[in-house]
């Protein structure tokens, strides 16, 4: 099930300002790189809508043989509980395979998805997870043998804030700044209204 929103930019002026959506991983670490998992460029007076639907999918991003080349593995659609194996066949760059149920039992918890570097020769990457095929974290530096779990809550943090740069990514201690939306599960359409108060940016929500 897709839950549409519709965010209402109402404010006479934006200020050069977009509003970025973000999802927030469970129990992230300092080192994550969280992605503004929508960036709203409507206007003053506009509204702009995304949809939000609950699929995530993975891929892992390795370092070429050229410094500076940065290898992407194919992406995939992970289910909760599910682990999946980062392999390199024949020497080549990181693939991911589905592992053994026994062992995504060992790794992970039912709600969490993962990835296990089984690369040999080794290949240290980054683990990149999405949420409608949109980037929501990297987990750099994942090491041989070690497991990252990937797990959120359908619960949405929104910001005012400068355009991001293309491949800007933010800190877990930015999200004190932000305004959480805690999505009732039976929502098909959400409307956000944006006003200014004081100088302050304000969220409203609506649920249907």
């Amino acid at each position: 099930m897709s839950t549409t929103f519709n965010v209402t930019m109402d404010v006479s002026d934006m200020q050069g300002k977009t509003v970025l959506v973000f999802l927030k991983p469970q129990n992230p670490q300092r080192n994550y790189l969280i992605h503004a998992w929508q960036v709203l460029t409507a206007s003053a007076g506009a509204s702009e809508s995304f949809e939000y639907e609950a699929v995530i999918s993975t891929d892992v991003t390795s370092v070429g043989e050229k410094p500076g080349n940065s290898i992407v593995s194919g992406r995939t659609v992970v289910m909760p509980g599910q682990l999946f194996s980062a392999q390199s066949p024949s020497g080549l760059s990181p693939k991911l395979s589905m592992a053994p149920t026994s062992l995504a039992d060992q790794k992970l918890t039912p709600e969490q998805c993962g990835v296990i570097n089984q690369t040999n020769p080794f290949i240290q990457f980054n683990s990149n997870w999405y949420v409608n095929d949109r980037p929501v974290v990297t987990m750099p530096y994942v090491d041989l043998n070690m497991t990252v779990s990937f797990e959120y809550l359908p619960n949405f943090y929104f910001m005012v804030a400068s355009p991001p740069m293309v491949g800007q990514t933010y800190i877990v201690q930015n999200f004190s700044d932000m305004t959480q939306y805690v999505m009732p599960i039976t929502a098909t359409e959400v409307d956000v209204n944006l006003t200014k108060d004081k100088g302050l940016w304000v969220f409203d929500f609506a649920a249907k």
